[in-house]
């Protein structure tokens, strides 16, 4: 009885979780139930990824992260006649526009690995771009920040002992913990949004001219500031262990 509790409550918060995500993501969009944005949401609902030259393309395009999040959004048209939906995976051709000139990119559903991956963009109002790298590694594309933001902001915020312990050991205050995410950058290699029932952020910025790393975990009901990671090595950790040890 208590396994299938347990499991019940991964089940609500990973749910829960998600569907915050696909509210800052998607918002309240009308007419959900309209072919393309079933599609919109179908792509944008999982992990997107796209290999090394096709986000070699996207700089060449000045085309970036949010610009391949607009497509998925109410920006967005799904162009049918150009997609392929009968073979796996489905390839689905989105358009919009950016400074008043059209781009638009391909997007492969894989409907059994909860992926989608940009396969091809262009950009109307520039020239194709001579790339030389490969695309076999391939990369996440991140949420666009203000999306991640109204993510973490969308809960209370909740100091952990070990964060705690670097607030004192670095010299920062509770206010100026509470306001990094404002300015920071999201390092998405070192971040697992998608992580079930509880996904984290790490994000790079400065405080009073210094850079920190700053690991949030997204809870059921508050937004953790787990860790927090300077210039310079502090003995918390070690603090931690001793506690842990003196306790057990």
């Amino acid at each position: 009885m208590d396994k299938l509790k347990n499991r019940l409550k991964y089940y609500l918060v990973g749910l829960s979780i998600g569907m915050i995500f696909v509210y800052f993501m998607f918002g309240n969009r009308g007419c959900a139930w309209l072919p393309g944005n079933r599609v919109k949401n179908m792509v944008g609902e999982k992990e997107i990824i796209a290999g090394d030259s096709i986000l070699a393309t996207m700089e060449c395009l000045d085309l970036n992260n949010d610009d391949i999040y607009e497509l998925l959004k109410s920006d967005g048209n799904v162009e049918f006649t150009l997609s392929i939906t009968d073979t796996y995976p489905k390839i689905y051709h989105i358009k919009g526009e950016k400074d008043d000139a059209t781009y638009w990119a391909k997007f492969a559903l894989y409907d059994q690995e909860d992926l989608s991956e940009v396969i091809a963009i262009e950009r109307a109002d520039k020239k194709a771009c001579d790339i030389t790298v490969s695309n076999e590694t391939k990369s996440t594309i991140p949420l666009p920040h203000a999306d991640v933001i109204a993510i973490l902001e969308s809960q209370e915020f909740r100091i952990l002992t070990e964060a705690e312990c670097q607030l004192a050991a670095y010299g920062i205050s509770m206010e100026k913990i509470k306001e990094f995410h404002k300015t920071a950058r999201i390092e998405i290699r070192n971040s697992a949004p998608r992580l079930s029932p509880n996904p984290y952020y790490y994000l790079e910025g400065q405080i009073e001219g210094h850079t920190y790393h700053v690991k949030y975990i997204v809870g059921e009901n508050r937004t953790r500031i787990a860790k927090i990671i300077g210039d310079s090595k502090t003995d918390c950790e070690e603090e931690l262990e001793t506690e842990t040890e003196t306790e057990e």
